[in-house]
């Protein structure tokens, strides 16, 4: 593993809603394994002498995807008394373009993660199956009860509020990836209130522009707001 990945890796594992402070080969070969794409290895797979993780994410991945499944099925369970029907239709959430909408979202730089060949996008697809293949990554190290409080931690907000039909966040890097290739970012502008009743203030920027602001209750509320507002500027919906 070469070094500036290893301390990239390294200090990407040691933020709070990860907390691996002291990671060892096998973990940092792990996770490591969980941030690649085959794309990456075919491109590099020549090289002397520089040690590449020897698979890509895809094993991680299918664990990590039943992981998730599980942990989101059983909260939509207990959080109320929804029939099956609408437990069903808000699983999506955990759908590969739902996900890799959401993702980008969280302000956290995991697709930035994500190692790819020079000439592969990150996709809305890449990046759900990375995440999915890092959430495998860590209930192999850190157990169900752990994976559990980051998935909620990360985006418990977006599973209680996400509606299949509303997803602006989705439609708005669709739209993006497709016509210039990159992701929308989302940055904190502001937080405000007391603790019991915050406002959080997120803007949308898309290749440095701003396109869009959002307020909400909740960080995924407001991103959502500010895609949805970044839609109505650039003509996508039409303005209250």
């Amino acid at each position: 593993m070469e070094n500036n990945w290893r301390d990239r890796l390294t200090a990407f594992l040691k933020q709070p809603w990860i907390g691996c402070t002291d990671p060892s080969e096998r973990t940092l070969a792990r996770y490591s394994a969980a941030l690649t794409h085959q794309s990456y290895l075919k491109e590099n797979e020549h090289q002397q002498g520089t040690p590449f993780p020897c698979e890509d994410y895809e094993r991680l991945e299918f664990l990590g995807d039943r992981v998730l499944n599980l942990i989101v099925a059983e909260y939509l369970f207990f959080m109320g008394h929804e029939s099956e029907g609408s437990m069903t239709s808000r699983m999506e959430v955990v759908k590969n373009q739902h996900l890799g909408a959401i993702v980008p979202s969280l302000g956290i730089g995991f697709p930035e993660m994500i190692r790819v060949g020079q000439h592969q996008q990150r996709t809305t697809r890449i990046i759900a199956g990375s995440f999915e293949a890092f959430i495998g990554a860590h209930y192999l190290e850190s157990g169900l009860g752990s994976t559990r409080r980051m998935i909620m931690h990360l985006i418990g907000d977006d599973i209680a509020s996400f509606s299949p039909h509303d997803n602006y966040k989705k439609i708005l890097q669709e739209e993006i990836q497709g016509s210039l290739g990159i992701l929308p970012v989302y940055i904190l502008h502001e937080k405000k209130g007391p603790d019991h009743r915050p406002e959080f203030v997120y803007q949308v920027f898309i290749d440095g522009t701003l396109y869009g602001e959002g307020r909400g209750g909740n960080k995924a509320e407001a991103t959502q707001n500010a895609a949805k507002n970044a839609l109505r500027s650039r003509g996508r919906l039409p303005r209250p």
